[in-house]
């Protein structure tokens, strides 16, 4: 009876691998034979989504395709084959994403074997990019590199993301998607506060690494900042941890409800020491206690810009910063054909849609930053390019109801033309809809797409406005808090330079613009 309701996609994920059946989709396409509308859904698998048409109705010639790197980095020759796919097969259109991942769009389906090729060529992947199993692992993007890193988490990072995917059987058809980060960054830099479950290295006052457990972040509709375990995980133990809690959310997950189907819903639901306990259990001995929380650092320090010192012997890494980001395909192959110059050994993405050269000789540190700057991707960026972050927005996902990467890129140089002396931090996140894939509720300003009325009484692009997000470890971390506020998109900029203005003039006792958002209250 139950079969009976549920869709042949839905049969075939609850009796097959799904991987399996897109990539059997995949040699069909190959010979021919055209993809049914049941199957475009399991694409996902494989990191790629149907793009929309101007009507809102999925248009599948066209797909995103999201490429996994494995520990944030591209090398030399891995940039080398990204950059070509962004020029031959994806119109030039190149997104970094929030999670260290690489997008491309406009990709057809006719293209995915010279796509595999390449991909495989450097060693490079699109399985479980997206989908419903184990999302790519947030990491350090400095990992191995920084000396001022807690401890070097490449490794370990590769291990368990190889375990998944050699158990696929085992973990790729999940309730919903699984988010983990692993981290030994000295400034925090994974976001462990938001993801499903995380490991945050510190130190102890012997001198030993361990690493703080966190469960349960996550943010979209029904966000959450991450509960404390109360336990202490060793390096040898965070890989059996991580597949432990992967097993229990495959098991326990809410699969009749996808709104409910994130660890942090399993965890509300059977409360936080049965979660542990269950971990402990199957772990089959009981993890150290740790009931005090390492010292975390504040969201707004947490980057790596401009030129830094790296541990290798006469090398650095470099910072820089994107807008919104986007990359045109001509800058990404001449930033690749500039590392190639230069003979640096790659680049690696941050969380923030930014990125990092690294392995570049000190000798030519200041050149080749000059010369990135010249393109537009600036070392020393101001506030608003910095932390500015955007979602795909309505240009190509179902989901969008306001554009916003071209739209966002506009909003950072206006407002740097129109308040050029801003200096203090600030993350701006404009988002295109509700479930808010650009962390709107994790910003100073979060902006989330929706209709609005305009003076003339039409339903225009508009946003809600929320305020104060912040990431400070679970104890100081804090959700943005809405406000009665709506703006049309063509005002956005107004009202950031009204709100600053606003703080200048009377900061209501607060000595940042962060701490003054989150205690402001704005009129309708």
């Amino acid at each position: 009876m139950v079969e009976k309701e549920l869709s042949v996609v839905e049969q075939l994920k609850a009796s097959r691998n799904p991987l399996r059946v897109v990539e059997d989709m995949f040699k069909e396409a190959q010979e021919g034979i055209p993809l049914s509308d049941e199957y475009i859904g399991l694409l996902k698998w494989y990191g790629m989504y149907p793009h929309i048409n101007h009507e809102d109705r999925e248009d599948k010639k066209y797909f995103m395709k999201r490429i996994k790197l494995v520990d944030a980095k591209m090398n030399l020759e891995q940039l080398e084959v990204m950059a070509k796919i962004a020029q031959e097969y994806a119109q030039g259109l190149v997104d970094f994403t929030v999670r260290q991942n690489v997008q491309f769009h406009y990709i057809q389906i006719k293209d995915i074997p010279a796509i595999f090729k390449l991909l495989d060529s450097v060693g490079l992947t699109s399985r479980m990019a997206s989908g419903d199993g184990p999302r790519p692992i947030m990491t350090s993007p400095v990992a191995g590199l920084d000396p001022e890193e807690i401890i070097d988490v490449s490794s370990l990072v590769k291990e368990v993301d190889t375990y998944f995917d050699k158990n696929d059987d085992r973990f790729c058809n999940f309730p919903r998607k699984y988010k983990t980060g692993i981290s030994g960054c000295g400034k925090h830099s994974a976001a462990h506060e938001v993801q499903d479950v995380a490991f945050t290295a510190f130190k102890t006052e012997k001198g030993e690494v361990l690493f703080d457990l966190t469960v349960a972040g996550g943010l979209s509709k029904s966000k959450q900042i991450a509960y404390r375990a109360n336990r202490y995980v060793k390096f040898e133990q965070v890989k059996e941890v991580t597949v432990v809690c992967a097993e229990i959310f495959r098991e326990y997950g809410n699969r009749a409800n996808r709104n409910k189907a994130r660890v942090r819903h399993l965890v509300n639901e059977w409360g936080l020491e049965k979660f542990v306990e269950e971990i402990e259990t199957r772990l089959g001995y009981s993890l150290q206690e740790g009931l005090i929380e390492p010292k975390i650092t504040p969201f707004e320090k947490r980057n790596h810009f401009g030129i830094h010192k790296a541990k290798q012997e006469d090398e650095s890494f470099i910072g820089f910063a994107t807008n919104s980001g986007r990359i045109e395909g001509s800058d990404f192959q001449t930033i690749s054909n500039l590392c190639k110059k230069y003979n640096v050994k790659g680049l690696t993405l941050t969380s923030t849609q930014n990125f990092i050269i690294y392995g570049v000789k000190d000798e030519d540190a200041q050149t080749l930053a000059d010369e990135i700057d010249a393109l537009g991707y600036p070392y020393n960026p101001t506030p608003f390019r910095a932390r500015l972050q955007s979602c795909t927005g309505k240009e190509f996902c179902k989901f969008g109801i306001t554009e916003t990467k071209e739209y966002a890129k506009e909003v950072v140089k206006e407002l740097e033309k129109r308040i050029p002396d801003f200096e203090e931090d600030v993350m701006i996140a404009i988002s295109g809809c509700g479930n808010a894939c650009s962390h709107p509720q994790i910003a100073d300003i979060g902006f989330i797409g929706t209709k609005v009325r305009d003076e003339e009484g039409n339903r225009v692009e508009g946003y809600d406005i929320i305020l104060g997000g912040h990431l400070e470890g679970t104890k100081d971390s804090r959700i943005a808090h809405k406000t009665a506020v709506k703006v049309t998109a063509d005002k956005v900029v107004d009202f950031i330079v009204n709100l600053i203005a606003s703080y200048k003039i009377d900061n209501l006792g607060q000595t940042t613009l962060k701490n003054y958002l989150n205690i402001v209250e704005l009129d309708k």
